[in-house]
């Protein structure tokens, strides 16, 4: 792997929690606003209007602070984050390569991933990575993690090439989401020969035909508010139904399988460079004409 990508692994504030929640209670604002895990959780609250409950968030630090120390190191958060940390190489040497073969040549990762316990999310990517690894989503199974990893990390990759524009409308913004989040989802779905990710719900969606025609026609519905009456009712629908009902993620990654199956792999590559207008235009030259989606702009000529 060339010297030019940077993967970061950072432990720092899950082994704080699990070897000393009682400080971390007592530290409270210095925990937070001093390990980048827990910063990077504040921006990412902050970017989808999320409201932290830290009364929540104190309530399970101070539970798992009961349990016994002997228990909690023994415990399946520090073996799993362990497990994973342990897999650094391989990861670096399989599944690094692996996703950058969905990506244009030159993409540089210079990321840090970061590993906490008990924040909402079960795993984002604003620049920097992070992962909670007390979700109930993983179950226990560090390769379902592993595998997400190659999700999150793609977004690094996508967004070396792909910059989001202020003056874009919301149509466009959309679909800039649907690619992003499709793109990535579908890297992790390819992955599957090196972490197999068997719990993972959107890969279970995108095998579904009929789930992914509801999802496209959920997204096409969203498109059409969002012309028609943009504000916050289409806000709430973006976030309902396009991220929490993962419709973004099973519509975006249906349309790159059907591209590269049907256009190869280098026509998916090259819309990363060329953007989510071409990305819809070349999906949609692909596909049956009952699973379209029809651009709302044209990419300039």
């Amino acid at each position: 792997m060339s010297k030019t990508h940077d993967i970061r692994f950072d432990t720092a504030a899950l082994e704080r929690i699990v070897y000393e929640p009682r400080w971390v209670l007592d530290n409270e604002e210095e925990f937070w606003s001093g390990y980048p895990a827990q910063r990077y959780t504040r921006d990412w609250a902050r970017a989808v209007n999320y409201e932290i409950d830290y009364g929540d968030w104190r309530r399970r630090i101070s539970e798992w602070s009961r349990v016994p120390e002997g228990e909690r190191r023994a415990g399946s958060l520090l073996r799993i984050t362990e497990t994973i940390v342990g897999a650094r190489e391989r990861f670096l040497r399989d599944a690094v390569p692996h996703l950058l073969g969905y990506l244009p040549e030159a993409t540089v990762l210079d990321v840090g991933i970061y590993f906490t316990a008990f924040i909402p999310p079960r795993a984002f990517a604003m620049g920097e990575i992070v992962f909670n690894v007390a979700a109930t989503y993983w179950k226990g199974n560090p390769d379902n993690i592993l595998n997400t990893m190659v999700h999150e990390l793609f977004h690094g990759g996508y967004g070396y090439w792909s910059r989001d524009d202020e003056d874009s409308g919301l149509q466009e913004k959309i679909l800039r989401n649907i690619h992003s989040e499709g793109s990535a989802t579908y890297a992790a779905y390819t992955a599957r020969h090196l972490f197999p990710a068997p719990d993972e719900k959107d890969f279970q969606m995108l095998e579904d035909p009929e789930k992914v025609r509801e999802h496209l026609g959920q997204v096409k519905m969203i498109l059409r508010a969002a012309a028609e009456k943009p504000g916050p009712e289409v806000e709430k629908m973006i976030w309902d139904i396009g991220v929490i009902g993962r419709a973004f993620y099973t519509v975006g990654a249906h349309m790159c399988k059907v591209i590269e199956e049907e256009l190869g792999l280098e026509a998916l590559v090259s819309t990363f460079k060329s953007g989510p207008a071409a990305f819809t235009e070349l999906y949609n030259e692909a596909s049956e004409p009952s699973l379209r989606l029809h651009s709302p702009y044209r990419r300039a000529s």
